[in-house]
């Protein structure tokens, strides 16, 4: 079960991922995680980057550090100060080259020295004096012409060498590279050269097994007799040289043959002249990026061949029974026809096989919808696929019963359907497959996961819902027996909305790290900037319910709304109603009727601070007694003794016909000139009358009460000034507001 997971999940081989970057432009990404083969050295991945040109650091490892004299940089570290790889790369010019070797720590095993412009001469056995210790070997991309065993002689450890891309002068340098003690691995493509003579590697003694020979040149057979001698090869990889045919006189030992990227039209000649099997030994073959478009009507001689890697090609003719020509094949790949512009049906008994373990038929808009009255086809009829891709069908009409119909009796145990819309398809049709180990549904336009959508898939222990619409995860998404029994779970880059509402996932996210994968795309589309692993919030604020949060934000707002409404027109109570009263006052009419009454006692009631009595004696009184024969009310002078303060303000005020004011920065302190203030507005409102309002000191408004700002700010008031012309428009202006009582101005309210 264990190896059938894995076998699953892993995506493609280094080798196929390696040489598909080279492919002149060709994607080597497959739209599924299924793996075709182990790859021609997956037990020794030092061997794998040394074979296929990989760039260990900072693309496999990010531990990456300065090492060698800082000529070069060191990375994949098992222990502190011990790295695998060395990288001493200069850029094809001699103002950057690295010139030396430095010292590098004994623990490196892989040497890339590319981009040197290094020489044959330069290369000698010298040469490697401070790295006697590496085993992978890459001096490619430099001005090599020529290759010789003694060069190396001093790598008693070496076991794998790339010298691609150098301007090797003849065949004989991969004669001389095969023949280096020890060597496993070589890597010898884009040099120049085409097929090798039939006789070039006879009489040699090699222990290589992988060899790389992606010429770039254009051949329409290629002769692999010459391979013939070579007992010990089984990895071969020779793609983008163009061939179309394929000729070998002898039964070679390959396990593994890459020739992807080249002209194939039709599927390559696997038989000998006596129609023997020219590849009896052949496990896995990779004809990714050829021009095939049929695989029937010829002759195969596989009898060993377990995966086949047909993606990328342009094969639209299928017949029943058309894969049982491979008595061994459990994997094959049928993912990305190009011939394929609308959608298709395989026909029946297409995937017939008694070996057939796994497919993938990503990409080619498989129409899953029936064809006939009776149902759907039989594609898959006698099938036992345990691992299928069909990510980049057509599901939009799908019912659960015609799915099910299509594949219900596969005995699934990997499904992949990313990159589809179920416009309408019912995901718990998914509930039938009960070995079902491994899931994805990664780009299917899901908006949110039914609660319990996976408890009833027992065996799932690997879910991939990536790059959906997801918004939140609830603590109902997954049961605890699903969540125990889940391995992997990837959400990753889905839209999550920070909130209440995802904080017993995130929670479970932060328990849970390695079970969802890469923190950086758990992220808030809500809060920028913001991880799912970074999101924190009190579980508090979370304990009410939604709408009951909403309730008490929507009360305290009415509360706080009306405790500052309530302040503000406290604050400004008079400046609203003085407001108010100047637009809704009368012409007069009352107060006139009020001092045609005739029953007061005084003219003029006089409010001042005792500390201001002195101006109202010395200035006032002379002016309006004296001059204009006005009676004043002045309270140390015409309260009654012995009353109420209260009474006699009461009984003066509403004794009198006007009322003035006089506003100094001791009124501002005085309580009982406040309250004066405050009596007398209410009185001179209630008799549509205006207050007289003097001004005998400067006092600045941070100062004043609300009372008196809001009476300057609706009064014209008179300011006192201590000198000659001051004074004498002060009195001319009290005079004229005083014209209702002296009757000297005529009426002008």
């Amino acid at each position: 079960m264990g190896a059938i997971i894995l076998l699953f999940l892993l995506h493609g081989v280094l080798v196929t991922a390696a040489q598909g970057n080279r492919l002149k432009g060709h994607s080597s990404r497959s739209t599924s995680n299924i793996q075709l083969s182990s790859g021609p050295a997956a037990k020794n991945p030092g061997l794998d980057v040394c074979l296929h040109d990989l760039y260990p650091c900072g693309d496999m490892f990010m531990d990456t550090k300065s090492c060698g004299d800082n000529l070069c940089q060191c990375c994949g570290f098992a222990e502190p100060d011990k790295p695998t790889y060395a990288i001493c790369m200069g850029d094809f010019t001699e103002l950057h080259k690295v010139r030396y070797i430095p010292q590098l720590p004994t623990s490196v095993r892989y040497l890339r020295f590319g981009r040197n412009l290094l020489t044959s001469e330069e290369l000698n056995k010298e040469f490697f004096d401070n790295v006697t210790h590496i085993a992978y070997l890459e001096v490619s991309e430099n001005k090599l012409t020529l290759i010789n065993t003694s060069m190396f002689s001093k790598l008693t450890n070496l076991t794998c060498l790339n010298i691609e891309d150098n301007p090797l002068n003849s065949q004989e340098a991969v004669r001389n590279a095969l023949m280096i003690p020890g060597l496993q691995g070589l890597a010898a493509g884009q040099s120049g050269f085409g097929a090798f003579d039939v006789n070039e590697f006879r009489n040699i003694t090699t222990n290589v097994s992988y060899l790389s020979l992606d010429m770039y040149r254009h051949m329409s057979t290629y002769d692999m007799t010459a391979f013939c001698e070579l007992g010990t090869l089984r990895y071969l990889i020779v793609p983008s040289s163009s061939f179309k045919r394929l000729n070998c006189t002898c039964a070679l030992p390959l396990e593994y043959l890459d020739i992807s990227a080249n002209k194939f039209e039709h599927f390559p000649e696997t038989c000998t002249d006596n129609n023997k099997s020219a590849f009896p030994a052949l496990r896995k073959l990779q004809l990714r990026y050829n021009l095939i478009s049929s695989v029937h009507n010829v002759d195969v001689c596989l009898p060993s061949l377990t995966v086949l890697d047909l993606s990328y090609n342009m094969i639209g003719d299928y017949w029943p029974f058309n894969f049982m020509l491979f008595p061994k094949l459990s994997t094959l790949d049928l993912s990305n026809q190009q011939y394929v512009t609308g959608s298709f049906l395989f026909p029946d008994y297409t995937f017939t096989s008694p070996s057939l373990r796994t497919l993938l038929i990503d990409g080619n808009k498989m129409f899953m919808q029936s064809q006939s009255s009776s149902g759907f086809n039989k594609a898959f009829a006698n099938s036992t696929i345990q691992q299928l891709s069909i990510a980049g069908s057509i599901f939009d009409k799908v019912k659960g019963s015609d799915f099910l119909e299509l594949f219900g009796h596969l005995p699934l145990r990997g499904l992949i359907m990313s990159n589809n819309l179920f416009n309408s398809f019912p995901l718990t049709t998914l509930s039938h497959f009960e070995n079902l180990s491994v899931l994805k549904l990664a780009s299917v336009e899901m908006s949110s996961v039914p609660d319990g959508l996976f408890d009833s898939t027992t065996s799932l222990k690997h879910l991939d819902l990536s790059d959906n619409k997801i918004y939140t995860v609830s603590e109902n998404t997954f049961s605890p027996e699903t969540r125990e029994r889940l391995t992997f779970l990837s959400l990753a880059q889905n839209p999550f909305i920070c909130s209440c509402d995802l904080l017993w996932f995130a929670q479970w996210y932060a328990s849970q790290p390695l079970l969802f994968g890469s923190n950086s795309e758990y992220t808030c589309d809500n809060l920028p900037g913001v991880t799912v692993a970074n999101y924190s919030l009190t579980v508090q604020p979370c304990l009410l319910s939604q709408s009951l949060n909403v309730a008490i934000i929507l009360i305290c707002s009415v509360v706080i709304v009306t405790l500052t409404t309530t302040s503000l027109v406290f604050r400004f109570r008079w400046h609203i109603r003085l407001a108010l009263y100047e637009v809704f006052r009368g012409r007069g009419d009352v107060r006139r009727l009020r001092l045609l009454a005739d029953r007061f006692e005084y003219d003029v009631f006089v409010s001042y601070a005792k500390e201001d009595l002195a101006w109202v004696y010395g200035k006032l009184m002379p002016e309006l007694e004296g001059r204009l024969g006005l009676r004043l009310c002045v309270h140390e002078r015409d309260f009654i003794p012995g009353n109420k303060i209260v009474d006699n303000i009461v009984e003066s005020v509403q004794s009198s016909k006007k009322i003035l004011m006089v506003f100094s920065n001791d009124f501002v302190r005085r309580q009982w000139c406040q309250f004066e203030l405050t009596f007398c507005m209410n009185h001179v409102m209630n008799y549509d009358d205006v207050l007289i309002i003097v001004c005998v000191d400067d006092v600045a408004s941070r100062d004043m009460t609300a009372a008196m700002m809001a009476v300057l700010r609706t009064t014209t008031y008179i300011q006192w000034e201590e000198f000659e012309d001051a004074e004498h428009s002060f009195w001319g202006r009290l005079r004229l507001a005083l014209h209702e009582v002296t009757g000297q101005a005529e009426d002008m309210v």
